[in-house]
């Protein structure tokens, strides 16, 4: 739709309207106004209603604010993919994964496997349905009273521009499309066009800790392979002897050892074992307010997206999943740390049961 407004003034001005990313809530806003103001004259004049309610744009009009009212009552919101879907990659600076520049992130990754679905957030008009530069595929959803969301990266668009869509309506598909290192969705908020911190408004979805099951399992495989166990003792742990109990920071314990005739020194410590480096790294990236279990589960999924895995975790495919961290984790094969590695065998057979666990739970 192009709204085109005539303002006459001291200076005639033509103000031209597109559905932009800006200039569509601006245009609609113009139309409001103007709906409101001859539809007051109708009401005061009721010999020039019938009239003013044949002409085809306020007809137009009054549907656009009828529409706008229900999207800005609307009281239920839905997580815009599946549930524990977890985060890869959160709202602010980071460094790019395919550039590998320092850019400011605008959204928040859900990492999904292929084809998961994408649900409408809230209810709202769609605004944007298909290729969207280094989004892909993509959906903007206009809910109202400036508020937007997006939705990135899609493999398929389930909607079309102009549609009004409920909440928790499947509009597309998870994919790879667009700038991307893997199947993940890219959501964002946007407030009067501006992106803004989604994470407030998934609160009510417990978003802060909840990972899927198959993320959640291979995740206490880490623990388990790291530590010699995945309970919460795990995140105490220090890299050769003992415990920590402050978690107000990393720990910053040196402790060596002989390990193959070999003596190694390490700062290693918690569930997934992280150098005092690496805390170094994430701490600020990630926005870390201490050395939490929670603060240390986000550690070790970065380090999993940073490495790539995260598709092949949710998509199931534990192998590969484990060959890519290996890396990262000399538990783990793949590697030449020569630090008596687990088998791929024993560390799948570990997954599964865990799996088991979680997904029957």
């Amino acid at each position: 739709m192009r709204i085109k407004l005539e303002i006459e003034s001291n200076n005639s001005k033509t103000v031209d309207l597109e559905e932009s990313d800006r200039g569509f809530s601006i245009g609609r806003n113009w139309g409001y106004a103007f709906a409101t103001l001859v539809l007051s004259i109708a009401i005061a004049l009721p010999q020039v209603s019938k009239w003013v309610e044949s002409q085809q744009p306020i007809r137009l009009l009054q549907r656009l604010a009828k529409n706008t009212n229900k999207l800005t009552d609307s009281k239920s919101t839905t997580f815009p993919t599946t549930k524990g879907s977890p985060i890869t990659s959160g709202f602010g600076w980071r460094i790019h994964p395919l550039t590998g520049e320092r850019k400011f992130h605008y959204g928040i990754d859900f990492g999904a496997s292929k084809g998961t679905p994408i649900y409408a957030f809230d209810a709202g008009l769609v605004e944007f349905a298909g290729w969207r530069g280094g989004y892909g595929k993509a959906v903007i959803i206009n809910h109202g009273a400036g508020k937007s969301t997006l939705y990135g990266h899609a493999s398929k668009l389930s909607v079309r521009k102009g549609e009004q869509v409920l909440p928790g309506q499947i509009i597309g598909k998870v994919g790879s499309t667009g700038m991307s290192t893997g199947p993940h969705l890219h959501f964002e908020v946007r407030l009067n066009n501006k992106p803004v911190n989604p994470r407030p408004y998934l609160q009510q979805h417990k978003l802060s800790s909840n990972y899927s099951p198959r993320m959640q399992a291979f995740l206490a495989t880490i623990r388990w392979a790291e530590t010699g166990t995945s309970g919460t003792q795990s995140y105490q742990k220090l890299v050769f002897n003992g415990t920590f109990d402050d978690f107000s920071t990393h720990p910053l314990i040196k402790q060596c050892a002989s390990i193959n005739g070999k003596r190694i020194c390490s700062t290693a410590a918690g569930a997934y074992q992280m150098l005092d480096k690496s805390w170094r790294d994430l701490q600020p990236k990630l926005k870390l307010s201490d050395f939490s279990p929670e603060s240390q589960d986000r550690m070790a999924i970065e380090y999993i997206r940073r490495n790539r895995a995260i598709s092949d975790v949710e998509s199931g495919n534990f192998t590969q999943a484990a060959c890519k961290v290996g890396k990262i984790w000399a538990s783990f094969p793949c590697n030449s740390y020569d630090q008596n590695p687990k088998k791929i065998s024993e560390l799948s057979r570990y997954y599964q049961k865990q799996l088991s666990l979680r997904a029957g739970g």
